[in-house]
């Protein structure tokens, strides 16, 4: 992306102009006020020199890079250390100067060229569409069918590559600078080029797997603006579209996820009445909750005495499809996951959490009937608390641990804005030092991780046996043999029972066996396993998902 010029005096405010360029199965749409005249796309060529890159290192696997922001790039402050598919997410300028820079110039003008720049690139500026006013343009019809290309032909070299590629956009629409846009299973990338010495032109480029491209420029604009202004017209021609609700002041949060909602009780915790669905909830009063319930909002309690269990929390409760769901501030839940996950780490990585806690939020839904779920499906949340310990699978016990106050209000507002900025939107109670990619857990985002700089020692391993009785309690009798799927990119346990063979992810495998051998039971995704007559040893590192900022001391 364009970082901008300096101003040169006063210039008259204009009222953006979108134009808007539609490709589907061949056929092109093109707005009022537009053509099919070459432009000049900026960032949008990125893709293209990531192909070039791999043309130049075939079998090398992608680099890392830092970006220190500065004149580097278009973010000040810098994106830190990225590999690929993050940079292009964020369209890192450091990153893909760099790259370019790695790759020999006919390699460079040999991928431009192909897609339909031109002319070809004599520096890495202009390779990634910064060298104004020696900028590449292409044809827009030309750069939706290159796009559309890159989605479905494999690379005779770098398929790799291209698969980290296609990884980066679908994180662009979902965290990146095409977020804007809305929706999710598309994938993005914006551009931003100079219109004068103090605006730019913005671009946004969209396509989903059924073949429709559409492309947006927004003048003035970034590549930014043009995606958001891009989300009403692509949710127009594409009809269901799932587009992501607009950011609220609520979060809908599953309790005790991993347990039934039977035998809990609520109370009301504070001083006045509350509301509830067979009348009013007395200060000091409570009943047993039973399904269709709706109680509050106010400050409330539950309990399940028969399993330790308790949680308080302010907000309004209600118990649906036999599952406890509670509605809360941002801010409450942000408090109630500090409390779990962090709940006296030092002032600066608190911050961090909880600003990657709102970017967490703002990727969207989670589950069906809510945003999040307490579990390490999407975070550990105890709202006020007590924080429990669930080693007991049939019991759990309160910490000895104070619970920490609430956020101060000039955290709160710190929070916010650090969480407008780029930066992690997942993070790890304990990363081990050997950290796992998105791509490994999950199966989207970068196929490779930076060591933990927070832990550059010897990893911190962990070991679980399982037995026989106990695997089978937790994924049904009969289990013939039982693995970690060999190839990469998504962690998973492979079972054979009666000679059927079914994967679990990782979430789906902790929730089965938490139920039998409580929490601690599978710590992370485990890197060894080996399968006996008595039962299952598996062994890995870290805790949580062991990905994205590490919370260990």
């Amino acid at each position: 992306m364009f970082a901008g010029c300096l101003g040169m005096g006063p210039i008259l405010a204009q009222e953006p102009v979108l134009h808007t360029w539609r490709m589907d199965h061949g056929h092109l749409e093109i707005s009022e006020g537009a053509s099919d005249s070459p432009l000049a796309v900026g960032s949008l060529q990125k893709p293209f020199v990531a192909r070039a890159w791999a043309h130049a290192h075939p079998d090398a696997p992608t680099p890392r890079f830092a970006c220190s922001g500065g004149g580097a790039c278009w973010l000040k402050p810098g994106h830190g250390e990225l590999g690929l598919a993050t940079a292009l997410a964020r369209s890192c300028n450091a990153y893909f100067r760099q790259l370019a820079s790695a790759t020999p110039p006919e390699a460079l003008a040999e991928a431009l060229g192909s897609a339909g720049f031109s002319p070809a690139p004599t520096t890495a500026e202009e390779a990634i569409g910064l060298a104004a006013p020696n900028l590449l343009r292409i044809h827009p019809s030309r750069l939706m069918e290159a796009y559309r290309e890159l989605l479905r032909d494999p690379w005779a070299q770098g398929e790799g590559v291209r698969r980290e590629v296609l990884a980066g956009l679908r994180e662009g629409a979902r965290t990146g600078t095409g977020v804007g846009v809305g929706a999710w299973g598309l994938w993005v990338k914006t551009g931003t080029v100079p219109l004068d010495a103090q605006r730019t032109v913005g671009f946004a480029l969209a396509l989903d797997e059924g073949g429709l491209a559409m492309l947006a420029r927004l003048r003035p604009g970034t590549g930014a603006q043009a995606a958001a202004a891009l989300a009403a017209p692509l949710a127009a021609r594409r009809p269901g579209t799932p587009v992501k609700p607009p950011a609220r002041g609520d979060v809908t949060v599953r309790l005790f996820d991993l347990l039934p909602a039977t035998r809990f009780t609520v109370r009301n915790v504070g001083t006045t009445p509350l509301p509830d669905g067979r009348g009013f909830l007395g200060p000091g009063a409570s009943r047993p909750l039973q399904p269709g319930d709706r109680v509050g909002p106010g400050p409330l309690e539950l309990r399940a005495e028969a399993r330790g269990l308790r949680r308080r929390f302010t907000g309004r409760l209600q118990v649906a499809n036999g599952r406890l769901l509670a509605t809360l501030s941002r801010r409450a839940y942000a408090e109630g996951v500090l409390a779990a996950e962090l709940p006296h780490g030092s002032p600066a990585l608190r911050l961090e959490l909880g600003a990657a806690t709102l970017r967490f939020l703002a990727q969207g839904r989670r589950h069906v009937d809510a945003d999040v779920c307490d579990s390490t499906h999407c975070a550990w949340f105890v709202g006020q608390g007590p924080r429990l310990d669930w080693t007991d699978p049939a019991r759990a016990r309160e910490t000895r641990e104070a619970d920490p106050a609430p956020l101060a209000d000039a955290d709160w507002e710190r929070i916010e804005r650090m969480a407008l900025g780029p930066g992690p939107s997942l993070w790890s109670a304990h990363c081990g030092g050997s950290p796992l990619s998105t791509r490994r857990v999950w199966g989207f985002g970068e196929a490779t991780a930076a060591p933990c700089p927070r832990h550059p020692g010897p990893a911190d391993t962990w070991v679980r046996t399982w037995g026989r009785a106990e695997l089978e309690k937790a994924f049904g009798p009969g289990v013939d043999a039982i693995a970690l799927t060999p190839e990469p990119g998504v962690w998973g346990l492979i079972l054979t029972r009666h000679g059927v063979r079914r994967t679990f992810g990782f979430d789906e495998a902790h929730r089965r066996i938490a139920g039998v051998l409580g929490w601690d039971a599978l710590p992370s995704p485990a890197d060894r396993l080996e399968f006996t007559a008595e039962g299952v040893r598996l062994q890995g590192a870290g805790s949580g998902h062991r990905v994205g900022l590490c919370l260990g001391e």
